[in-house]
């Protein structure tokens, strides 16, 4: 399935993004594109697109991403309302807790249950707790003086 995309091509903090038409197995990075249809400069709000090849290849069944869909709105070449967009936050190590110790210090709030959807239910009976086992102590075994033959 062909996909149109952007791919990102530039500087640091100076980019500008190609909206392609590539197949969607393939990142955009891979530079198996199939055809360059148009650009776009973020930090200008510019952008410039071949809306005849645009028409074609979503005819042709072509999916697009959505940021790249929110651009074909805006350019009016597609109908319809914007798609949002969320972008993820990676989380690093150090904000990750990963212990036990980490995980005991952090509040938690109860979890709210709607009397609508769940009916009451009567409090589960307790289980009886069993004493733990001692732990038996084993006794050393004897060392034997006998000296090793070769």
């Amino acid at each position: 399935m062909l996909t149109l995309r952007f791919q990102r091509v530039g500087k640091k903090h100076d980019t500008i993004f190609r909206v392609v038409a590539v197949d969607s197995r393939f990142s955009s990075k891979s530079g198996k594109v199939k055809e360059v249809l148009g650009w776009w400069d973020p930090r200008q709000d510019k952008f410039e697109l071949k809306t005849e090849r645009i028409n074609y290849w979503l005819k042709n069944g072509a999916q697009t991403s959505d940021s790249c869909f929110n651009l074909l709105v805006k350019a009016k070449i597609i109908e319809g309302p914007k798609k949002q967009i969320v972008f993820h936050k990676k989380k690093s190590k150090e904000q990750a807790p990963t212990s036990a110790k980490a995980m005991a210090g952090k509040e938690t709030k109860p979890q709210e249950t709607r009397s609508e959807t769940k009916p009451e239910e009567a409090p589960a009976e307790p289980t009886p707790i069993e004493p733990a086992q001692e732990p038996v102590e084993s006794k050393p075994e004897p060392i034997s003086e006998e000296k090793p033959t070769n």
